[in-house]
């Protein structure tokens, strides 16, 4: 029998396909790695007025449970002194700097140091302001109501006008000691903040009016963040 001469065209010239299990990864160059985005995180400095709501508060000598933390700001955005609203007893006066370490405040003085809201002059309030969403002082008791009041025409948790554009009062943001308001935060009708800085809009502007609060005033000048 003749054999068959062997030709080109009757061979298969192509490779089969690789298995999948014998494929091999692609080495990538020593030291590379593969290109994802990063992610950073850079840790907040300072505190947030709604960031010291019930938190423990630690002194020298003791450690009280507080409801709300009140810093009460001047003009020239200075934080004079601090109102603590604890439970078992009435509000107390701090005039020194409180720190947030961890999940607690801390304040180096000692309990006797703290003093009551009466201790400051009812007249003091007139030129300073506070931020308070929660109009905590409607449910303190063991404070002279003429104080209440006083308190009450400072607090700036209100709405206002700036660029015929409606804000509210969102948070403050202050120093790592709490003596210092650093910014105050806005947010408009479609929660987008803005953001205020000293000499950017004056606080004693934002503050209840005597006779009930008047939203919609025109006020300071303001920077979206």
């Amino acid at each position: 029998m003749r054999r068959r001469r062997v030709t080109r065209s009757s061979i298969s010239w192509k490779r089969p396909p690789r298995s999948p299990t014998r494929r091999r990864a692609r080495r990538r160059p020593d030291g590379s790695t593969r290109s994802t985005r990063a992610r950073r995180t850079t840790r907040e400095t300072g505190i947030r007025q709604r960031s010291i709501v019930g938190r423990r508060l630690g002194l020298d000598d003791a450690e009280l449970i507080t409801k709300y933390t009140f810093p009460f700001i001047d003009p020239e955005w200075k934080v004079v002194f601090t109102v603590v609203d604890r439970i078992g007893g009435p509000p107390r006066v701090l005039d020194t700097a409180i720190r947030l370490e961890g999940d607690r405040l801390h304040a180096s003085v000692r309990f006797a140091d703290l003093r009551a809201v009466e201790s400051i002059p009812v007249d003091r309030f007139a030129e300073l302001a506070h931020f308070d969403p929660w109009w905590a002082f409607r449910g303190v008791s063991g404070v002279d109501r003429r104080w209440i009041e006083a308190i009450f025409s400072t607090n700036i948790a209100r709405t206002f006008v700036r660029d015929h554009r409606t804000l509210k009062v969102h948070d403050l943001h202050f120093s790592e000691d709490l003596r210092t308001l650093e910014a105050l935060v806005a947010k408009d009708d479609a929660f987008r903040p803005v953001e205020f800085h000293p000499r950017e809009i004056d606080l004693r502007s934002l503050r209840r009016a005597p006779r009930g609060p008047r939203e919609g005033e025109s006020v300071g000048s303001a920077k979206a963040i």
